[in-house]
């Protein structure tokens, strides 16, 4: 609705969900935390739970100008505790953006529709302050960004390291249609000796590239690949600075080491009718760590499956089976199961 006597729009939206689990072996928390199948503590022989965490609110306006439409949008959602926190907060005018948003390193080309919150594990999936300009390039566009950097120590070692970053972290990306995307990321991941006792840095990089391939116009294939060193805080891990299941370096002596991380997502997508969706799919997270890191994973599996039936154009319900299996670097194999059952009411 445009504010009277202005050339600004607003709109308020945002979607109440209730998500429904089951958890056959572990409780893996109110958005399916993979992880949680490390901890002994999170064991059960079976637990239902409900929740609307999930629920979103955001607020949109649009300004025409003389350099053109000026757009600010907020969002927000109550995951992982019920307390309202920041998904993304920016504006954005004549492609430059500012403010707090998906990365520039991460693109949805490949990635799918499901009930869990966020991609399956295996993709790039982060949200971040961040400086970006996007220009389009004939059918496509390029972005480059300067984003907010985190350098997260594997937690063996927060005894003799604290993190630190005194540049920003680089990334491009370009996109074509909603087919094809690649994306790199450049950067330097640093400890502070001033709070602890080691003094060193490295270069962290990464390179993601995702596709869609349509067979049909009701079927296709999704995918993405990701290969790189120190991009652990990028790959779809919440909190990750707090529980550095997937940290970006380890101490070695009194230096640091970038961590390998490999990971590969596909999903095989298809609408039955106009309002029924099904899509299945598997990924895998990998990451490097010598043996004294034994309590951190090694790889991370997960495979799901789903049917979705949109109701009305704002109304849909699901139920989606979830597993994941993750073996840690000391040996220790564990797998969990969940069953998600959702109802989602947008606005």
């Amino acid at each position: 609705m445009n504010i009277p006597g202005t050339k600004t729009d607003i709109a308020f939206g945002g979607y109440v969900k209730l998500d429904a689990f089951y958890d056959f072996d572990y409780d893996l928390g109110t958005s399916t935390d993979p992880y949680a199948v490390m901890n002994p503590g999170n064991r059960t022989d079976g637990r239902t739970s409900f929740t609307a965490y999930e629920s979103r609110l955001n607020f949109r306006t649009h300004t025409a100008t003389d350099y053109g439409r000026l757009t600010t949008y907020f969002e927000g959602h109550f995951v992982p505790d019920g307390k309202f926190g920041l998904r993304h907060a920016y504006g954005e005018l004549n492609g430059f953006l500012a403010g707090q948003t998906w990365s520039n390193f991460m693109s949805f080309v490949g990635g799918t529709r499901t009930l869990a919150l966020g991609d399956p594990k295996g993709y790039a999936f982060e949200r971040q302050a961040q400086l970006r300009y996007t220009q389009p390039v004939g059918e496509g566009s390029f972005s480059v960004a300067l984003e907010n950097p985190t350098t997260v120590i594997a937690r063996n070692d927060a005894s003799v390291a604290d993190g630190e970053s005194q540049l920003p972290d680089l990334t491009l990306r370009y996109e074509y249609k909603r087919l094809f995307a690649i994306s790199g990321i450049a950067r330097q991941l640093s400890t502070n000796n001033i709070t602890n006792t080691i003094d060193d840095e490295v270069t962290g990089y990464g390179v993601q590239a995702q596709f869609n391939l349509p067979f049909t116009a009701s079927t296709s294939l999704r995918g993405s690949a990701t290969y790189g060193e120190g991009i652990g805080n990028y790959m779809g891990n919440p909190g990750n600075v707090g529980h550095r299941n997937a940290p970006d370096v380890y101490v070695q002596g009194n230096n640091l080491e970038a961590i390998e991380t490999r990971a590969f997502g596909l999903s095989l997508n298809h609408y039955w009718t106009d309002s029924w969706f099904s899509s299945v799919g598997v990924s895998r997270l990998e990451q490097d760590l010598p043996a004294a890191y034994g309590n951190h994973f090694e790889t991370l599996d997960y495979g799901f499956a789903n049917v979705i039936w949109d109701v009305t154009e704002r109304m849909s319900v699901g139920l989606e089976y979830q597993h994941a299996d993750i073996e840690q670097v000391n040996g220790v194999s564990n797998d969990a199961s969940r069953l998600q059952a959702s109802a989602t009411f947008q606005f």
